[in-house]
Order: structure tokens, then sequence, then C-alpha cells
């Protein structure tokens, strides 16, 4: 019994020093792995540590270059600010007084704008205003815009162009600049400015003359949108502001005599007794002491008894589409309806208005020629006496073509058609 008990308790001990050897084999090869993740973990602290020195590195370098830059960004808001005036001239229409004066109004037009924006900075930046350069430029279509002054009497031809000459001699950075006659070019232009501009720091004010424009909408909108708008100054020309402009609730700036501050009407006879371009002054005088001098039907330029000057046509429109449209019967034949005519009887036309005049009034059928009647008038009749789509007119074959009168009309057409092809 008592080896049976032996060899128990020799079993037991075996087996707890094999668990012990087991256990204590787990517990190096457990401790072999922790050295091995430790001295990688020190690696991989070490990389990060030398990271971390060079972020903080670049970071005391970053700021030392932010603070040189924000030291220089303050230098020039302090030493050299910029205001900035970015003008519509088809809109902000400088005064007739300023016009008409030419040369000397130029110059004298730079100078009230010049004191107007610096009074300006002085009351909101007294400050800055003494150290602020003026940099302005007036944006029009100068030909469009001559035509308009010399059409409503404002000035004439020269006395634009000596304004124009005087205002840009007055400053370096003053400027007309001649956009040309592209629709909205003026406004192309000021959108970019604008939106250029008035993010440079050393830009103080942008005062804006362009209120009566509701196309300047989207880029103040943008500007309000990136926190800028609070850099625009409104120059104010014309009373009336701009409908979806009113909203931003700009300050505005009024500078007394320098812009019309009503819109030219549309139609607007002369003050001044100035004759249109390709006219001589000796030749505009006799029609206008007796137009009637000037056979009826001619392509002389004639004018209306009724007034003592004349009218000019929108060189933008067509005749037809002139307010009011000239009147057909009184520059080609004559007129019975006298002073109660709607129509125009004071446009001075040139040689191409009349064959323009002549054109249209032919596609109109002769009433008397329309009843078969002998009309009185003959081939100086200012209306048609025959369809000028002759035979191969498609309302005459549907019975709709205006042209009711002889058939004799359609054969004259067709043998006059045939006989200028046959030239």
């Amino acid at each position: 019994m008592e080896e049976c008990a032996t060899l128990n308790d020799l079993q037991k001990w075996e087996r707890l020093v094999e668990e012990q050897s087991s256990l204590f084999r787990l517990t190096l090869t457990d401790n072999q792995t922790l050295h091995l993740r430790v001295d990688e973990l020190e690696r991989e602290l070490s990389v990060w540590k030398l990271a971390f020195k060079a972020a903080e590195d670049e970071k005391c370098n970053l700021q030392k270059h932010m603070l040189k830059l924000e030291k220089n960004i303050g230098s020039l808001k302090d030493d050299n600010p910029l205001l900035l005036c970015l003008i519509d001239g088809d809109g902000n229409i400088f005064s007739q007084d300023l016009l008409a004066s030419g040369h000397t109004g130029g110059r004298q037009a730079a100078m009230l704008l010049t004191k107007g924006l610096t009074d300006y900075m002085v009351d909101v930046d007294a400050g800055s205003s003494g150290r602020g350069q003026v940099w302005l430029t007036v944006y029009c279509n100068k030909t469009g815009l001559m035509d308009t002054l010399v059409n409503n009497g404002i000035c004439s031809a020269s006395e634009f162009e000596a304004f124009v000459l005087g205002f840009n001699s007055a400053s370096p950075l003053f400027s007309i600049v001649d956009v040309g006659g592209g629709k909205e070019a003026a406004d192309a232009k000021i959108k970019e400015c604008l939106r250029v501009f008035t993010r440079f720091p050393q830009t103080s004010r942008v005062f804006f003359g362009g209120g009566h424009d509701n196309g300047y909408t989207s880029i103040l909108s943008t500007l309000e949108n990136e926190g800028l708008l609070e850099k625009i100054v409104l120059l104010r020309g014309y009373k009336t502001l701009a409908a979806e402009l009113q909203h931003f609730d700009l300050p505005h700036l009024d500078i007394g005599g320098v812009f019309m501050t009503k819109k030219l009407p549309s139609c607007y006879t002369h003050r001044r007794s100035t004759p249109p371009t390709g006219v001589t002054p000796q030749e505009y005088d006799r029609q206008r002491i007796n137009p009637k001098n000037f056979l009826v039907g001619t392509q002389s330029p004639v004018i209306s008894t009724s007034t003592q000057f004349c009218r000019y046509l929108d060189p933008s429109l067509p005749l037809n589409k002139q307010n009011p449209r000239p009147c057909t019967f009184f520059y080609l034949s004559v007129c019975k309806q006298g002073d109660k005519c709607t129509y125009g009887h004071d446009y001075f036309l040139t040689a191409d208005n009349y064959a323009e005049l002549r054109a249209n009034a032919k596609k109109s059928p002769c009433p008397v020629f329309n009843k078969n009647q002998l009309c009185p008038f003959g081939e100086s009749c200012p209306s048609g006496h025959y369809c000028p789509r002759g035979s191969k007119c498609g309302y005459r074959k549907q019975g709709k073509c205006k042209f009711i009168g002889s058939e004799l009309s359609v054969s004259f057409a067709d043998y006059a058609i045939d006989a200028m092809h046959d030239m």
C-alpha cells in the first residue's frame, strides 16, 4: 500500500513540475515578445518625437513669417491705402456745365471728385485719408456717349473730346476708358475690377459709380457673401437707385455738381444749334432757316418748319423703331395732318435714312392705285404701285396680298425685275 501511495505522490510531483515548466516556458516566451514590442514602440516614439520637433520648428517659422506679413500688410494699409473709384460712364454722366466747358471742365471734374472722395475719408477714417492714393477710372462707350450728349444738346463733339483730354491729364491715376460699343462692355470691366481689387488688403475703399444698373447685383452679392461689401461706397449719380441694389443698403456719397441727377430723355430736342457729323455748319444753317428750300423726296436732310431746331435719330434703331417714327408723307410727299400728326417731322435725315424710308414706304400699297385709279404722283408716289415680290408673291396666290390694284401692276413688276436681271 505504501508503494502505491508513494507512486501516486511521485506522479503528482512530476505533473506539477511539468505544469510549472510549461508555465515558465510560456512566461519566458511572452517576456521576449513584450521586449520586442517595447523596442518597436521605442523606435516609433523616437520617430514621432523627431516629427513633432520638425512640426514645432515649422510652426515657429510660419508664425515668424505670418508676423512679418502682417507687419507688411499693416504698413501697406497705414502708409499707402488705396481709394479705388470705378464709374460706369454710360450711366453716371458728368454734368452739362462740366462737359460744355471742355478741357477746363474735365480738369475741374477730376478736382471735384478728388476732393469729394478725400473729404468722405476724412469723415470716416481721418487717420488714413491724408495718405490715400485715389485711383479713378471711368468706363464708357465713348462714341455712343458722345452721340447721346450731342443729340441731346448737352455739348458738342469737340467739347466732349476736350473734356476727356482734360480729365485724363488731370492725374496719372485718372482716366476715361473707351470700352467700345459691345453690350454691357463697361459692366464686365467694372465687375472684374470689383472682384479683384476689393480683395486687396491695401484697398481701403472702393467707390462704385453704377447704382443705376441692376446688372451689378450679382457681383455685389458675391462680395457680401465674402464679407467684403463693407469696403464698397456707392457714388451716386442719378437720384433714383436701381431697385435690386437698394436692399444692399450701401453707404453712399453725393458730390454736388459732378454728375447729372436725372436720366437723359429718349426724345430730346436740341437746345443748341450744333450740326451733326458730316454736315457743314453753312448747310445746316440754310436748312434750319428755310428747310423747304430742299425739294421733297431728295436726298438732302430736311427738318420741320414748326421748330427752329432738329432732332437726331437713335443710330442703334431702324427708322420704324424710332420714337416717334419719322413721318413718311412729310419727308417723301406732303403730310396733310400738320401739327396733329403723331409721327416725327423734325428729324435730321441723311441720304441713307431717305433710302431706308423709301424702301419701307414702297412696301405699302398706294390707296389710289389700289382702287385702279390713276395716281397723281406717278413714279414719285411714296407708296408702292406694285407688289415688290411680283408674280412670286405667296400672299397673292392666297388672295391675301395688300397690292390689289390692276393686274398691270404685277406685269410691270415682273417686267422691272426681268429688266434688272438683263442689265
